[in-house]
């Protein structure tokens, strides 16, 4: 395996240091600690193995680091990490070197937590994650947990040797633990990793489909009849080639063809057959080794097209089995818009990383189809804002950051900027821009896929133009409106690009919404019918009464998206349409 990447080594030091407290029960760098990689997974998952000899014996334990999401330059990245239990440990841009700071830092997002925890499951910073592993902190038995934050932070404020516990490099950094909960982008993974779908269809159910010509066509259509005798005849020479073996060491008919059909198939869906070489004649499994690795070479182009086939028709299988996943899913997270809107609260940094499934799913996927035994909680507060405004009409300013694939220009630009260019509109931008991240999360869902690639090269773009033009509030103006006006135009175009792309799968699942939904989106569109429509526009009204109409009914996936991109990109374009109006 590779060394570690660079972001990872000062937090497997920290983990280093702990075990070392754990082992030896003091910190000494003197004890050596040998650090192993043993495997990395496709999604950047790394488990590493700790190895201290201590007292003339070796003692040992493994943990993982993964990092999640995409780095964003003004946001902190966080890291799951899996250290006895699961963590999530974010680590600030730019370091935070102050007791006092760090603890308003997370006081501000336990406040936006107060705000929507008895709706929304949370999981937010906490010292008590990480200190209650520390073996030289201890709290006394009497302190009830709840209680166990508070006394932390009194021990730590007397005793400022112990906040380095706290701190990985630099500065503090923020432990949330996770329990055993999945994340978000696990769930919709799973929905759409067909992979390991198509091998076991190829071991399955290959031989027979490749033995029945009838067979075959039922599975895989008329239009692959071609592979169907190319494979036919690769099964046969393998069938010759592996008697002619057997004759050679004197064991002819020994291995019936079912057996031999078997490690082929095995071999073809790039698994390794169970297969143990003592309960064979001396020799024959380095013969049928050697065998099934010169005839699938030969004929990799066949076996190629074969798998191809075999996927598309497992991926469809597997499309199909999910959709009541899907669906449930889809109704959580309008569930999750609909309840940070009721609570004022706009979190600007929705996406599957910063999210979970709230119930336990080892081996119990199936629940995910029913929306009622489970929710979508939140991780990380970090650019949440409360958009009720104060007695001044005021809204504290959140950070100006977000995900490129999951925002809008609105989210790097300050209040005073938005505020200029919406009104009082302000707070419903706010909440809009979780609407946006919905939007392309629920595309994810069904199709698997990102929605918007070059609207996101676009926002670091953005992002790089506002930072030279920052000291004239006139000049940040006309850039946030410029600008907005590029990302909304290469917006719109990628929207119906991929939405004409993917409607086959989009339109396969619909949405039953429950009223309280349904109240809610009709009313984003009367909100913004009212605002924009013309009342003496017979076909915008007719439109307007159309499009309710289908609310109340049965929503194809394709219909929904659209819907909230239009609802989005209305509110956020919405100064063009003033500027227009205003000129005439």
């Amino acid at each position: 395996m590779p060394k570690p990447p660079k972001d990872i080594k000062p937090l497997l030091r920290y983990f280093v240091n702990l075990f070392r407290l754990h082992v030896t029960g003091k910190n000494d760098p003197s004890d050596t600690v040998r650090v192993i990689p043993v495997s990395e997974k496709a999604g950047g998952e790394s488990i590493y193995e700790f190895k201290i000899r201590y007292r003339s014996a070796w003692k040992s334990r493994r943990m993982s680091i993964e990092p999640l999401g995409e780095k964003v330059e003004s946001k902190s990245r966080c890291y799951k990490v899996i250290y006895d239990d699961m963590l999530v440990i974010k680590i600030p841009p730019r370091p935070i070197t102050d007791f006092e700071a760090y603890l308003n830092q997370i006081n501000r997002e336990h406040f936006i937590v107060t705000r929507i925890q008895k709706k929304i499951p949370c999981v937010y910073p906490e010292i008590t994650a990480i200190l209650k592993k520390v073996p030289i902190i201890r709290l006394p038995s009497y302190v009830p947990p709840e209680d166990a934050e508070k006394e932390y932070v009194d021990l730590l404020s007397k005793d400022t040797g112990l906040q380095d516990f706290l701190k990985i490099g630099d500065g503090f950094v923020f432990f949330m633990a996770l329990s055993k909960y999945r994340f978000f982008n696990q769930v919709i993974e799973g929905l759409h990793h067909a992979v390991d779908h198509a091998r076991q269809e190829i071991v399955k159910n290959g031989p027979q489909a490749i033995s029945d010509f009838m067979v075959f066509e039922s599975m895989f259509g008329s239009r692959n009849d071609r592979i169907y005798f190319d494979m036919h005849a690769l099964v046969e020479s393998y069938g010759r080639k592996i008697e002619e073996a057997l004759q050679n060491v004197g064991i002819e008919g020994s291995i019936p063809d079912f057996q031999k059909q078997e490690w082929l198939f095995t071999h073809i869906a790039g698994l390794r057959p169970d297969i143990d070489p003592d309960d064979l004649p001396e020799g024959v499994f380095e013969q049928v080794e050697r065998i099934t690795k010169e005839l699938t070479g030969d004929n990799k182009p066949v076996i190629e097209e074969f798998r191809k086939i075999v996927y598309k028709v497992s991926k469809n299988k597997h499309f199909y089995s999910n959709r009541g996943r899907m669906k449930g899913l889809v109704i959580n997270l309008l569930n999750l818009l609909y309840r940070l809107k009721k609570r004022r609260v706009a979190i600007r940094d929705l996406k599957p990383d910063n999210m979970y499934v709230a119930a336990f799913l080892d081996g119990a996927d199936h629940i995910l189809a029913n929306p009622d035994a489970y929710d979508l909680g939140l991780i990380d507060m970090e650019t949440a804002v409360c958009f009720k405004p104060d007695r001044n009409g005021r809204i504290q300013q959140p950070l100006l950051a977000g995900t490129p694939s999951y925002a809008t220009p609105s989210h790097i630009f300050g209040n005073k900027v938005l505020r200029a260019v919406y009104g009082e509109e302000l707070p419903r931008i706010f909440y809009l821009q979780d609407m946006h991240a919905a939007l392309v999360m629920i595309f994810k869902i069904v199709t698997g896929r990102a929605l918007f690639v070059n609207a996101a090269r676009l926002m670091m773009e953005i992002s790089h133009i506002k930072k030279k033009n920052v000291q004239d509030f006139d000049d940040l103006l006309k850039v946030y409106k410029n600008t907005s006006r590029t990302f909304w135009k290469t917006a719109k175009t990628e929207f119906s690009e991929k939405l004409q792309k993917y409607r086959y799968r989009l339109e396969n699942v619909d949405i039953e919404l429950p009223w309280h939904l349904k109240k809610f989106l009709m009313s984003e569109y009367t909100h913004e019918f009212k605002r924009t429509g013309d009342p003496e526009n017979k076909s915008r009204k007719k439109e307007y009464q159309q499009t309710l109409r289908a609310l109340d009914a049965q929503v194809p996936c394709d219909f929904l998206v659209e819907f909230l991109f239009r609802r989005v990109s209305a509110a956020m374009f919405s100064f063009e349409w003033e500027e227009k109006n205003s000129d005439t």
